[in-house]
């Protein structure tokens, strides 16, 4: 057992990193991310220092966060390097540039954020990016967040993966 796995089942969502314009465009899946503050809005993910998303995030300066319900998808972006093999064509992935930043967005979502890098700490073997915010979308959701909550995945380790099945509010 993994020590992490303490912090499992989480939320697991596709890392696009790179430039649509360019035409350098990677997707990776990952559970090891985190809203870290209100003011400014940021997010933070920690990534293999030796990814091509580390290298693409470094070279532009941006990254985006998709939330999709397709973990045939997320299994498959999240299993192959991008650094042999072009995962837009091998996976048929509609990749469209986000409306702040050109960075890669995957058509068929159920949310997005685009984030501008504005730090990068060194943790061992990874690399933790900060990114600020620049625009967000989300279908289907309201003032607690999401409202079908089985529509997000989470992953427990490996190759499990978990779908919430309600919403309990204190009352």
């Amino acid at each position: 057992m993994k020590f992490y796995y303490l912090l499992h089942p989480r939320p697991v969502v596709i890392i696009g990193s790179g430039s649509v314009n360019n035409n350098e465009i990677n997707f990776m899946a990952a559970s090891w991310i985190t809203p870290l503050s209100e003011e400014p809005e940021a997010f933070g993910f920690a990534c293999y220092k030796e990814h091509y998303t580390a290298e693409l995030v470094q070279k532009y300066k941006q990254f985006s966060i998709i939330i999709t319900d397709d973990i045939d998808l997320i299994w498959k972006v999240g299993t192959v390097s991008g650094k042999e093999v072009n995962k837009v064509k091998k996976f048929n992935i509609k990749a469209i540039p986000g409306k702040k930043l050109d960075v890669p967005i995957i058509e068929n979502h159920l949310g997005y954020a685009e984030c501008k890098l504005i730090n990068t700490v060194d943790v061992g073997e990874d690399l933790f990016f900060i990114g600020e915010v620049v625009n967000w979308e989300a279908k289907d959701f309201d003032r607690y967040g999401w409202k079908d909550v089985s529509k997000i995945p989470l992953h427990k380790g490996g190759k499990a993966f978990a779908f919430a099945r309600e919403i309990k509010l204190i009352k």
